[in-house]
């Protein structure tokens, strides 16, 4: 790997000169796209209004999947699509992604049943006999096979039983620290030459003719307006990006999407459970759904809640998924024995729906990334939108816009390398917290108490003592005042959010 070169966040040098492309958005998507088209030789700026992956992309069950999904559709060709990128974050990123276990309950003798589950299986690795390309021995995909009732509760000790013959098991990939992995994708841009720069906002793109000629952002922690010139423009923004470009947010709908982190480890692998006859039809997802749990080193993920989001404060939205997800998790599974004392936090965030995008049932979720040049609807030459609806396929859509953005500004192809050149630069497992959060102030642009969380700890905020610490540590760090510590905490509390959330700025 190339060395480590520190991040550092300089307005003053995104203003000077022309540049190949403004990257508008720190998601994942925004991240490995800026990757990409530095990688490939552009010359890049990033901006993000908030910090690198502090909302949707920040907001999963951190698993990576495989795309076993799409055998029941029929649809091989982006089941095979998952399994590529499935391997290449593997292989990219070996000390953020590791394989996962997955378990679901075979059930009589349809589509859930073991006869039919065992052929998904053998197919599924039939359908990917290169899963393992370059991964070491710690890294390979195993094949999937049935398991038996008691290997299923010895996995998972409250595995729902009852009307299960046993269970189907496979395995994906776990995102050890999405945020981390995110931030990889900007580290590894920022050391090709890339400029960039969290907390620095939108405030419009700037054209001349009907060309794009760069954008205006603001600087959130207090140094104004800058002009950023580029030549071409992309917004990867999540659910952001309808009103960024310019669109109209009405005919571009997203669902409001909510997990649960709990603070014991339920399982050794992570499970599908059948959501429990009788429970309320999900608007979203329809009916006969699955609910996962994801493991965590010491805690558990539950997922996924998802509402229409129109009519509904956030507030509300919050606090009736989580009494529901709760609930359905406690139906689905009795032996849990959750309550709402071992809840650590939520995560939510906003996915685009189907509607106006793609076809099928509007009130879905997009199964498809949306790509736009807005030139080919009319609008602003060398301007284009993105909003991904998968974290596990970002660096494949990254690909294809990179390669339009290439063509768009008359340069000759340049292969794409994102898959096999390698991103991580590990995560100091072994160094102290003290050593963690200065790296992420000093090395990787963190100004906030979440930016120092994301960089310093997977899964929720420290608890009690905990946060104190980190906030004593990154206010030694930042020069804060006890005022502006005090402000920070509280502003983490209120949120009752993991890493990936924004509180409101503080003064």
């Amino acid at each position: 790997m190339e060395s480590q070169e520190p991040m550092h966040r300089d307005l003053r040098r995104l203003a000077g000169g022309t540049l190949d492309l403004i990257v508008v958005g720190g998601g994942l998507h925004g991240a490995c796209i800026a990757w990409d088209a530095t990688l490939r030789g552009l010359r890049v700026a990033l901006i993000e209004r908030d910090d690198f992956g502090a909302a949707t992309s920040a907001n999963s069950l951190r698993i990576v999947h495989g795309g076993l999904r799409y055998l029941a559709r029929g649809d091989l060709r982006r089941m095979r699509e998952s399994i590529r990128e499935r391997s290449a974050l593997l292989r990219i990123a070996p000390t953020l992604v590791q394989p996962l276990p997955v378990l679901v309950p075979t059930t009589g003798h349809g589509t859930h049943g073991r006869l039919a589950l065992s052929a998904a299986l053998r197919f599924n690795d039939l359908c990917s006999p290169d899963r393992n390309h370059g991964l070491d021995a710690a890294h390979r995909v195993p094949g999937g096979r049935l398991v038996s009732l008691p290997e299923c509760r010895r996995l998972f000790p409250a595995f729902p039983a009852e009307g299960a013959s046993g269970g189907a098991l496979w395995h994906d990939a776990r995102l050890i620290h999405s945020e981390r992995l995110t931030l990889a994708f900007v580290r590894a841009a920022a050391r090709q030459g890339a400029l960039v720069a969290n907390h620095c906002a939108l405030q419009r793109v700037l054209t001349d003719g009907g060309t794009v000629q760069g954008v205006a952002a603001d600087d959130r922690l207090g140094s104004g307006v800058v002009e950023i010139h580029g030549r071409a423009v992309v917004v990867a923004a999540g659910p952001w990006t309808p009103s960024l470009s310019g669109a109209d947010p009405a005919r571009l709908p997203h669902a409001f999407a909510l997990n649960i982190e709990v603070g014991r480890r339920l399982a050794d692998v992570a499970a599908g459970v059948p959501s429990p006859t009788g429970a309320a039809e999900n608007p979203i997802t329809g009916g006969g759904r699955y609910l996962f749990l994801a493991p965590q080193e010491r805690t558990t993920l539950l997922g996924t809640w998802y509402a229409p989001a129109a009519g509904r404060s956030e507030a509300e939205l919050v606090e009736r998924g989580a009494a529901a997800l709760l609930g359905e998790f406690l139906a689905a599974c009795p032996a849990l024995e959750l309550g709402a004392a071992d809840v650590l936090g939520y995560q939510w965030g906003w996915l685009p729906l189907k509607a106006g995008r793609e076809r099928g049932r509007p009130d879905a979720l997009a199964d498809r990334p949306s790509v736009l040049a807005h030139r080919a609807a009319g609008g602003v030459r060398n301007m284009f939108s993105v909003e991904g609806a998968k974290f596990t396929t970002a660096r494949r859509v990254a690909e294809d816009v990179t390669d339009r953005v290439m063509a768009a500004l008359g340069r000759a192809p340049v292969p794409c390398r994102t898959a096999e050149v390698r991103v991580d630069d590990g995560d100091l497992p072994e160094a102290t917290l003290e050593a963690r959060v200065r790296r992420a102030v000093r090395e990787e642009m963190a100004v906030r108490l979440p930016d120092v969380l994301r960089r310093t700890s997977p899964g929720p905020h420290a608890a009690g003592d905990g946060l104190e610490v980190v906030a004593r540590l990154a206010a030694a760090e930042l020069g804060w005042t006890d005022q502006r510590k005090d402000a920070e905490i509280d502003a983490v509390k209120r949120s009752k959010r993991t890493p990936g959330s924004i509180p409101e700025p503080v003064a």
